[in-house]
């Protein structure tokens, strides 16, 4: 199997290539519209001959009735920008090139690559999970390839069943390539169907068929990865080599449970993981050695600190064993390693493992979102602004349609003071899903650093209204309403806060204390939250909030005594 090869026409100074629509002369693009290139496209295949305006049309123009005269339009424009020495008219038939071309076979460059949900033939909607979780085996496996970038599962979820055609898929999520296919599942027989098309021309490079047991799932699941980054690259290094063929084994039985664990895990909501849970729970239970069921057991319990409210010393005393069982049992697994790095952070304020293990799993996997995304968190909390932005943004740039994604590059924006474009972030998830209360929880911290008062506000109570029981959005509430001089009602929803909720972390009591103005009290629930080692105070060196009790001796230690340098 060869590397992806396409034709380009070369004639005078000119060189056109076909599937990517680009004419250059002398190595300098000239800019035409799509149909002019398509016509010259059409005319360079036939030097020397007529080809009639019935035919161009049809090419160019398929399914689609237009006039003469949009052809004609598109050949004036190209002796414009060619002159009058390459196309002769022939009266009444047609078009005719008339200068020599010389067609070269040179390597289709593909750098981006979307695989689209892979449709489940089996006839039994209660299969869509498996052929969900063979999509996101293929991510993972090409996302271990450097310099390509792939989409995130989350990004192209969406385009299940879609009307859309590849190109219009392509553009949305701004790849070169796409990969489509199917999945059959009769019993314990299997069948997977791939083909990879170059978006831009809806050109086939390549498709295949792969047949087996569902034992042989991981076998065929790497055959096929190896495959599509053989068409794509041509020749893998020795390094991707050997990441694409680590053979991963797990049960049967285990992997399916794993796989419907993935499906619910997918889902922004408490109930999605508490599902995913348990499936992984049953997963590791089937098998004992199944690291990637680990890995997912550790992802959730941090997602439901990290998003949902559970209290997270409870949360991450489940998490941590489980992180480090999934690299013991396989050290080469990115979301292994993506997830201890977090614990290692949080948990530990262990900052050079932290940073160890997120450069680790990048290393491992330097085409995933999710990594990105772990690897970010380190640097915003160490300080480090703009290379956590710069991680942020990649990680939006393999998942362009994640909301976690796209309102995490919010927070380093927001601690780098750069408040403007952190609200901005936060609107742009907003805009692609209203119904999240997390979206409003970062606006709501933002808009007030910037002295929007009202719509903070605003924010602070959209978050609580679609997220009424978790009392992190109450606190907000609380602190903008201080912040915004609303301190009566601010109090009265303190006072509802701490009679409605056994469990709230200290330290957004701290932040509650800062938006009254009592800064002895905020000192003080901080020393609270050192007491039980709560996980927010990574954030103590980089949050605005925090800014009124910098200059104060008790507040320098603090950083001290969380690993950071005041």
């Amino acid at each position: 199997m060869s590397l992806a090869r396409a034709t380009v026409y070369e004639f005078g100074p000119y060189r056109l290539d076909p599937l990517g629509l680009d004419l250059k002369r002398l190595d300098e693009s000239i800019s035409l519209p799509r149909k002019a290139l398509e016509v010259l496209a059409e005319l360079l295949k036939r030097p020397g001959a007529v080809a009639s305006k019935e035919e161009l049309m049809a090419a160019v123009w398929p399914a689609v009735i237009v006039e003469e005269g949009n052809l004609n339009q598109m050949v004036f424009l190209l002796r414009r920008a060619l002159g009058e020495d390459y196309i002769d008219t022939v009266p009444r038939r047609g078009y005719r090139f008339k200068a020599a071309v010389r067609a070269t076979a040179v390597p289709r460059c593909i750098d981006s690559i979307a695989v689209l949900p892979l449709d489940n033939l089996s006839r039994d909607p209660a299969q869509d999970y498996f052929a969900d979780g063979v999509t996101e085996a293929l991510i993972t496996e090409l996302a271990k390839l450097r310099g390509l970038r792939v989409v995130s599962r989350t990004s192209v979820i969406r385009y299940r069943g879609t009307q859309e055609t590849v190109a219009q898929i392509a553009r949305a999520l701004r790849v070169q390539a796409i990969v489509e296919g199917s999945v059959m599942r009769s019993g314990d027989q299997l069948r997977i169907t791939a083909q990879l098309i170059y978006a831009s021309t809806d050109q086939h490079l390549w498709a295949a068929g792969y047949d087996g047991s569902i034992e042989d799932i991981f076998t065929l699941q790497n055959r096929i990865a190896r495959d599509v980054a053989t068409i794509v690259r041509g020749e893998l290094s020795p390094d991707e080599q050997a990441r694409l063929t680590i053979q991963r084994r797990a049960r049967p039985e285990a992997h399916a449970l794993y796989l419907k664990g993935r499906f619910f895990a997918r889902q922004l909501t408490g109930e999605g993981q508490r599902r995913a849970l348990q499936y992984f729970q049953d997963a590791v239970q089937s098998d004992a050695d199944y690291a990637a069921a680990y890995a997912g057991l550790a992802e959730c319990y941090v997602k439901l600190a990290y998003f949902f409210g559970m209290e997270p010393r409870k949360a991450f005393a489940e998490a941590a064993p489980a992180a480090l069982k999934s690299v013991q049992l396989d050290n080469s697994l990115a979301e292994g390693h993506a997830v201890l790095s977090l614990l290692r952070l949080l948990n530990d304020w262990d900052w050079s493992a932290a940073d160890a293990e997120s450069r680790l799993a990048i290393e491992l996997a330097p085409g995933d979102s999710y990594v990105y995304w772990k690897r970010g968190v380190y640097l915003r909390y160490a300080g480090r602004a703009d290379e956590a932005v710069r991680a942020h943004r990649q990680a939006e740039s393999f998942d362009p349609f994640s909301l976690i994604a796209i309102q995490e590059v919010g927070w380093p924006l927001y601690y780098a003071r750069r408040f403007d474009e952190s609200i901005d972030q936060f609107r742009k998830a907003v805009e692609l899903e209203s119904q999240w209360d997390q979206l409003y929880f970062g606006l709501g911290f933002a808009l007030v650093e910037r002295g929007r008062r009202e719509e903070a506000i605003e924010a602070a109570r959209t978050a609580v209204r679609l997220g009424p029981d978790n009392p992190l959005n109450h606190a907000l509430l609380v602190y903008v309403l201080g912040r915004a001089g609303e301190g009566r009602e601010a109090r009265v929803e303190f006072d509802r806060l701490r009679t409605t909720w056994a469990y709230i972390p200290s330290w957004f009591l701290s932040i509650v204390w800062i938006g009254l103005n009592e800064h002895e009290r905020a000192l003080a629930s901080l020393e609270d939250a050192f007491r039980d080692h709560e996980p927010c105070l990574v954030s103590l060196k980089v949050d605005p909030v925090f800014d009124p009790l910098r200059h104060h001796p008790t507040f320098t230690g603090m950083l001290k005594r969380v690993g950071l340098q005041p």
